[in-house]
């Protein structure tokens, strides 16, 4: 019999309390109501978090938790104090489930078609960040599950769309405000895959199969409920 336990230690899943966690309920419109000057000056003046805690899944069983940073909102100081001091358990995670299934590396001018070799070592993801200029960052990370999607392609071929549960993490640069700091848009590309699995696309007259990273059939689950996004 099997002595089962988590890959991922219990206390590790756990993110560290936000100094500001008092003020996360206070009440701030989202973009559909409010632009973004506005929402930034409310977020200021009541010190709101630019940063809400997201829970991803390990499994169909343990979840992990990480602080994520919110669209149209500035990083306040407190912000960037909890991701800096919660970077080395998150990046602990995201070391391990590389060194698992290995991590795909993405940017502007890669190919998102046919074989690609994973790397195994985290800080090979790291350095390639750091070869499309991402020295300083902050992670979005999403966990997309199975999904399964009939497709029809060019010239009306019919196929089978197959993308693995996996983890897409993605770089940001920050740049500095007036006062605080905000996530620099727009961007280049720069971001790592993790699969459980390999993506792929079946012509279902042929049954010719193709490795695809660019099918996008799936969609992160719901994740996080505050009030912000009600």
């Amino acid at each position: 019999m099997l002595n089962l336990n988590s890959f991922v230690p219990n206390e590790m899943t756990i993110a560290p309390k936000h100094p500001l966690a008092a003020n996360m309920e206070l009440p701030i419109p989202d973009g559909r109501s409010a632009s973004k000057e506005e929402i930034r000056l409310i977020q200021r003046r009541d010190r709101i978090p630019g940063v809400i805690k997201r829970t991803l899944p390990l499994d169909a069983q343990i979840y992990w938790e990480y602080w994520w940073c919110i669209p149209d909102r500035v990083l306040l100081e407190e912000d960037l104090e909890i991701l800096r001091s919660d970077r080395i358990r998150q990046e602990t995670i995201l070391s391990k489930l590389v060194w698992l299934f290995g991590g795909y590396c993405f940017g502007d001018d890669s190919k998102l078609h046919g074989e690609k070799d994973p790397v195994y070592d985290w800080q090979k993801v790291v350095e390639f960040a750091c070869q499309h200029n991402y020295q300083s960052y902050v992670l979005d990370i999403d966990f997309l599950p199975t999904a399964i999607k009939q497709v029809q392609q060019q010239h009306s071929t019919e196929c089978v769309a197959v993308e693995p549960a996996h983890w897409h993490i993605e770089f940001f640069r920050l740049q500095q405000t007036e006062s605080d700091f905000e996530i620099q848009e727009p961007k280049n590309l720069c971001s790592c895959q993790i699969w459980t699995g390999k993506p792929f696309i079946k012509n279902l007259q042929t049954g010719e199969t193709l490795t695809r990273y660019d099918l996008w059939i799936s969609s992160p689950g719901n994740i996080i409920n505050p009030i912000w996004l009600r």
